[in-house]
């Protein structure tokens, strides 16, 4: 008799460690949505992040507009926000060129017309220099001079750069490489008339990298 009390009590005891270790796996692995309206790419590399770092996340797939959400470890959320803002994520959303101007008749006036050309340039260059290893945030700002063919004197065209790169990253040894990108992007843009800046980005004290 004795030993069958102790033998129901070791299994109560058993019992209730068990639910307990699973109520805490429950807790530790409650994800809620950080992000959402996220590209496939980015909510991939977003992932890679969590998990490099050790932070329990899943990317969950919205059928209805076919982009993605990021669910994290609520318990880890300050850390996550911190991690992927280190890393430019989330990307900044292009505004539509045709947010920038309605078009209202069949044909655009000159300034619309140019106004998109320069933007649709920005843009593109600002999508290909961030493909490059360590680039976390590329920003391109181009002036192109409305010049009369009539006048003597004829302004060039200029081009800024902005990059923020990550600490680690080489990019400084590239830098005239990168100008060279952006004058072949631009008709009639001198290399002397590129100006590149290029900062690292701060590391923030959650990073494993």
């Amino acid at each position: 008799m004795i030993i069958q009390k102790k033998t129901t009590s070791l299994n109560r005891n058993i019992r209730l460690w068990i639910l307990s270790i699973a109520f805490l796996l429950l807790l530790s692995g409650c994800r809620i949505e950080l992000y959402s309206g996220l590209s496939e790419n980015d909510v991939n590399n977003m992932l890679a992040i969590m998990m490099s770092n050790g932070i329990d996340a899943k990317k969950v797939a919205n059928p209805k507009d076919k982009n993605f959400a990021l669910h994290v470890e609520e318990s880890k959320i300050p850390v996550a926000v911190e991690l992927l803002r280190e890393n430019g994520y989330p990307r900044e959303k292009s505004v539509a060129i045709g947010d920038l101007f309605k078009k209202e008749g069949l044909v655009s006036s000159p300034l619309e017309e140019r106004v998109r050309y320069i933007y649709a340039l920005s843009q593109s260059l600002q999508e290909t220099l961030a493909q490059i290893d360590g680039v976390i945030v590329a920003r391109v700002h181009i002036v192109i001079p409305d010049n009369n063919p009539l006048n003597d004197t004829i302004k060039p065209s200029s081009a800024s750069v902005f990059i923020k790169y990550r600490p680690g990253s080489n990019l400084i040894d590239i830098k005239s490489q990168i100008k060279r990108i952006v004058e072949n992007s631009i008709e009639g843009l001198n290399y002397e008339e590129v100006s590149v800046v290029m900062l690292p980005a701060q590391t923030s004290q959650y990073s494993s990298g």
